[in-house]
């Protein structure tokens, strides 16, 4: 589980594409002293394993069905990723949660500056956008941001300049592609009022409770 605080980015090195997937070498110095194999990070908000470390490289690979659903299958050499460890039972938590399993694509359809900041408006797919909500969450290639608008097809979100200045969001462009995770309690709100539809008045959670605690608008 990652809090979506990402701690900066890191260079790829080098991509070594396989039948099993592609295996990734990242150049992160900031991160490996604390970063042991076996260990999972989040990669562009995908949650892979840490397969060696040493030299401030680590490897990680992706298999065929992540590089198909993620922006990971399109990463050349030289290109810079976003990258966390897994979140500390003993640490602040301070973004929110992130598991590190991408629902889709999304794709910047406008950047424009705001004062200091840099909104983006990103386009997804109505099966994604109908998670958003105004002053919602999501991660963005592993970034916990606040939604600022969220519209049927598109959503958008603004980067304070703090923000811009450890993520790859000072520079992102128009028409580039951007990992999405949905805030995993809109799911999880969604499957059980799901589930009473499918199992009738006697099972399921009640959508007058919900409604009541202010989960239903």
């Amino acid at each position: 589980m990652f809090t979506g605080l990402v701690e900066g980015t890191a260079r790829l090195a080098a991509v070594s594409r396989h039948t099993g997937g592609a295996t990734f070498t990242l150049e992160a110095p900031f991160l490996v002293d604390d970063l042991h194999v076996g260990d999972s990070v989040a990669v562009n908000g995908v949650c892979l394993t840490a397969e060696t470390v040493g030299g401030g490289l680590f490897t990680a690979t992706a298999v065929p069905e992540t590089l198909r659903r993620t922006n990971l299958g399109g990463l050349q050499p030289g290109g810079r990723v976003h990258v966390e460890r897994a979140m500390r039972a003993d640490g602040r938590f301070g973004g929110h949660i992130v598991t590190g399993h991408i629902d889709g694509i999304g794709h910047v359809a406008e950047v424009y500056p705001d004062g200091e900041a840099r909104v983006l408006v990103i386009r997804v797919d109505p099966t994604l956008a109908r998670y958003m909500v105004d002053k919602g969450s999501v991660a963005v290639d592993g970034v916990s941001l606040t939604i600022m608008r969220a519209e049927k097809d598109r959503f958008s979100v603004s980067i304070i300049p703090h923000t811009q200045a450890v993520t790859r969001f000072g520079e992102i462009r128009a028409s580039e592609t951007v990992n999405i995770e949905c805030d995993v309690i809109a799911k999880y709100v969604e499957r059980l009022l799901t589930y009473r539809g499918d199992a009738g008045a006697s099972g399921g959670i009640d959508a007058a409770f919900l409604a009541r605690h202010g989960f239903l608008r």
